[in-house]
């Protein structure tokens, strides 16, 4: 046999192997009653034995799936397949007017007016004749207009000459007497959806995670198996016909598969506000400027959404999606709209852990997350990630998301990185504040917009119908008597804010790089404490005992107070006011050579507008004394750069004010690692160790 002739096919199924298989009844008695119910395909079984087989295309789709992973897992790429003769399938009767298709019905009025007409021109002459007439009229192009528009569309042909004929007619007319006008539609045309033998084979090679394409896969199987093989094109015809699920099993894992499988979808108009909140974290697509570290990073923001009205709730923003984020999400949203009944996430680290899950419980709420890969059921906060975060940070000139155009991004990130390095705020990349502020305006307009999931509504000032916004189906709730259940907050505080274990020293405690003092404190001098702290509020935190005892608040620097008493500062000043106006006498007289008395004038007023005064004449003497400025430069030099910044902190420390340009480089400079750097280097070569990097080798 030629390799690229087509080879036999198998498309007949015992009951036997069919029982037990995905869609079919579990025995052979059910198998056969089913598909006598059903009216499938069958024939005498070919085989050795008796019984019936049943066609393949007659399966449901669940049962061909099925069947031909059992035929892909069986089949022997080293050996060919021995095949059998497949038999037509018999004749069925005629479909039900619900079965038939446009094109069936088409063709079906078109012959019945050709066997209409024999029966007109029987009244006159025989049945024969008639016949005759209609085949000589067609012939010579004398038919009705009526009639010559209906001769192709009742062939059902694809030939080039569509005419009448003697034979035609009269199987027409048999058709017609034996079934009605039903006979008369064409049988339609279904794909041949037989298995080849040679399919699992291919399949083999074409399903497989790296995902070759149909000639990769097609020369492997030429070339690692035994002939005949079919041609590519009857390759490509049987993938056309097959299911895409079927087709892109094996290729894809299961949670891509689900892109193609039919879903559930799920309805919330049921749900009452504060039934139902959902939870996710998100990666920001645009780089803010840490607070902390003062460099460029992606906060992670993690939102709540309440499933039945679609609006924002909660919210929190940290480094990373994390239990932290999500407890402050859940009392932000508690705090500000009352009690949840069921928490909603998916699997994630941040969500799916024992501490969130006490915090839910101890709320009174319901945890529920999930399952794994399937995200379809988590698209009511999917979606809001793209309304509000992804809208939010293109507005942004920092935005690194996968459709900004790459040399702008590369051009952004060179200028920003540039700046950062020289202790200067990047331009390009906004403050936490600043995103903060431009955040919490994102989401107060989403709650405000409408929501197409969410019911119509008729404008008040357009009048015309729109839907809803998650603010409006609130109010909607609210209007119908719902009102949200609050929880006590000491409890939500007590729950959410997350907790570390930190030693005391002297009524002290130490958390986040801030001093806390609790007086309560001196009575666990050098013991162990819980600190829970808020990052929302780093005045003061809350102090337990190990065994979760509350023993206060502590307050941020709580014990502080000034260095020295007011008014011994005050005299000082003073003192120094009244040594440099005498400076002033002995120069005015050098200059004049004659005594000049220098006073105060004091106006009858209060003590404070007369130290305003004085400061406001201090403040002018001093502008007077001060040489002309220059514009400020900032050295290229690092040791030169760090030895001006020496010089503007002397003149800080001493009083002196500093320019803004000056004042502004004098706070951010320390906090470059370049400062620290240079100054770690200046203080060992001060105390005579030179840095290791400069010491000389012995």
């Amino acid at each position: 046999m030629n390799c690229r002739t087509s080879p036999m096919v198998r498309s007949y199924f015992t009951a036997a192997e069919l029982a037990g298989m995905p869609g079919m009844p579990g025995t052979r008695r059910g198998v056969a009653f089913r598909a006598q119910s059903e009216a499938w395909d069958a024939r005498k079984r070919q085989r050795k034995g008796g019984g019936r087989e049943y066609a393949f295309a007659s399966l449901p789709q669940e049962t061909q799936d099925a069947l031909l992973a059992r035929l892909v897992d069986s089949a022997e790429p080293d050996h060919p397949v021995q095949t059998t003769t497949a038999t037509p399938a018999p004749a069925r009767k005629p479909e039900s007017y619900e079965q038939l298709n446009d094109t069936q019905l088409q063709v079906m009025g078109a012959r019945v007016a050709f066997v209409r007409e024999i029966e007109r021109l029987c009244t006159l002459t025989t049945q024969q004749k008639a016949i005759q007439t209609l085949v000589a009229k067609a012939a010579l192009g004398d038919l009705t207009p009526y009639l010559a528009d209906r001769v192709v569309l009742a062939n059902d042909r694809k030939t080039a000459t569509r005419t009448l004929s003697e034979r035609t007619l009269k199987r027409w007319l048999s058709d017609f007497r034996e079934h009605g006008e039903r006979g008369l539609a064409p049988k339609r045309r279904k794909a041949d959806m037989t298995v080849p033998e040679w399919l699992p084979q291919f399949l083999k090679f074409y399903q497989r995670p790296q995902k070759p394409s149909v000639a990769a896969a097609y020369q492997m199987m030429v070339e690692r198996t035994a002939g005949p093989h079919p041609s590519i094109d009857q390759v490509r015809r049987q993938l056309r016909k097959m299911s895409p699920e079927a087709r892109e099993r094996g290729r894809m894992g299961s949670r891509d598969l689900k892109a193609v499988q039919p879903f559930k979808r799920r309805t919330f108009d049921h749900l009452w506000p504060n039934d139902v909140w959902v939870g996710d974290g998100h990666t920001f697509k645009s780089e803010v400027i840490n607070p902390i570290t003062g460099q460029a990073f992606k906060p992670e923001i993690t939102m709540v959404i309440d499933w039945g009205t679609k609006r924002i709730v909660g919210f929190a923003v940290n480094l990373a999606e994390s239990i932290l984020a999500t407890l402050d999400a859940l009392r932000d949203g508690v705090t500000r709209n009352g009690m949840f009944a069921v928490f909603y996430s998916d699997n994630g680290a941040g969500f799916d852990n024992d501490p969130v899950r006490e915090v839910v419980d101890r709320l009174g709420g319901t945890f529920t997350n999930a399952l794994p890969y399937n995200s379809q059921g988590r698209g009511v906060i999917e979606r809001p990630h793209q309304s509000i975060l992804i809208r939010y940070a293109k507005t942004l000139d920092s935005y690194i998301g996968p459709d900004m155009d790459k040399e702008a991004a590369t051009r952004v990130h060179k200028l920003s990185r540039k700046a950062i390095k020289n202790g200067l705020k990047p331009l390009h990349i906004p403050s936490f504040q600043e995103f903060y502020d431009g955040l919490c305006d994102a989401i107060e307009r989403y709650n405000h917009t409408p929501h197409s999931s969410l019911p119509k509504i008729r404008d008040l000032e357009t009048g015309r119908m729109r839907h809803q916004s998650p603010m409006e189906a609130l109010a909607s709730a609210e209007a119908e008597g719902w009102e949200p259940v609050s929880a006590e907050a000491d409890l939500v505080a007590s729950l959410t804010r997350p907790q570390e274990v930190r030693k005391t020293h002297r009524g002290e405690v130490r958390i986040n790089g801030g001093i806390y003092f609790l007086d309560m404190l001196r009575d666990f001098h050098g013991e162990e404490v819980k600190v829970a702290w808020d990052y929302r509020d780093e005045t003061r935190v809350g102090v337990f005992t190990l065994e979760g005892e509350l023993l206060g608040e502590a307050e941020l620097n709580g014990n502080a107070t000034q260095a020295m008493p007011q008014s011994m500062i005050q005299r000082a000043a003073d003192k120094r006011a009244k040594g440099q106006l005498n400076r002033l006498g002995t120069k005015a007289k050098t200059i004049t050579g004659q005594d000049v008395e220098i006073r105060v004038i004091e106006p009858l007023s209060a003590n404070d507008d007369n130290e305003k005064l004085l400061e406001a004449g201090r403040a002018k003497a001093r502008e007077l004394a001060a040489p002309k400025a220059e514009t400020f430069q900032i050295p290229e030099d690092p040791t030169q750069r760090y030895r001006l910044w020496l010089v503007l902190d002397k003149r800080q420390n001493a009083g002196e004010t500093l320019s803004e340009a000056e004042h502004k480089w004098w706070e951010s400079y320390p906090k470059t690692t370049g400062f620290r750097a240079i100054q770690r280097v200046m203080e060992m070569s001060a105390s005579g160790n030179a840095p290791a990097g400069t010491r000389k080798a012995m």
